[in-house]
């Protein structure tokens, strides 16, 4: 079951204005913060890239955040596997590795422990169809992992200005787990069809192939 996505528009702006933060969002990813321009793999360059694209989503948010169109999605699925095999396999994002149509790598910046969270900072290596094309795209993101309260959230963005906001809730009765994606996202008018387009129907599709894969038992 998934619900139709309910648009929530906060002060949606002007189409000029919207291509204005297009427009920069553009010229920042090729300044070299996550876009589709390519660097090094080794510790250092990820290290940076990371804190580079960190600091650049959050003063989008806060000087940009109010042209930004937002859209919120609820997609739950239950997986006939208990909760405790389910939520380690599911909130580890390697799991989607192969198995979620856009992503092709997980770059790690730093894990650690804060306010009761397991956190990892990463940078997601992906390939975002647009009709018979792939463009290429380094997402750069943060998950907090709250195993006592079987829920997680994650926090990613990409230039030009379009974040996914997740939180992701997991429940048991009779033997069986129903996870639920609570998904937000967020960008200019010009790309919000788009990103919610691409970034559900990716989303059903992740979610699809790890329930197939616990209940065989391949994870």
């Amino acid at each position: 079951m998934v619900e139709r996505p309910e648009r929530l528009r906060r002060g949606a702006a002007p189409k000029a204005l919207a291509a204005l933060v297009l427009a920069a969002g553009l010229a920042v990813g090729h300044a070299g913060v996550a876009g589709a321009q390519s660097f090094s793999s080794s510790s250092s360059s990820v290290d940076t890239e990371w804190e580079i694209s960190w600091a650049a989503y959050q003063a989008e948010e806060r000087l940009a955040g109010s042209l930004l169109e937002t859209v919120e999605v609820t997609l739950p699925i239950t997986i006939d596997a208990p909760l405790d095999h389910v939520f380690p396999v599911y909130s580890n994002l390697n799991s989607s590795l192969g198995r979620h149509p856009f992503l092709m790598d997980v770059l790690d910046h730093r894990s650690y422990s804060e306010d009761g969270a397991d956190v990892r900072e990463f940078i997601a290596i992906e390939g975002v169809p647009a009709g018979s094309v792939s463009i290429p795209a380094r997402t750069v993101g943060q998950q907090r992992v709250y195993a006592a309260d079987h829920r997680y959230t994650t926090e990613t963005w990409s230039a030009p200005g379009v974040i996914t906001q997740q939180e992701i809730t997991f429940s048991e009765e009779a033997g069986s787990t129903t996870v639920t994606e609570h998904l937000t996202f967020k960008a200019p008018a010009l790309l919000i069809d788009f990103t919610v387009q691409n970034g559900t129907s990716s989303h059903i599709e992740n979610q699809q192939v790890l329930k197939r894969d616990i209940e065989n038992g391949t994870l």
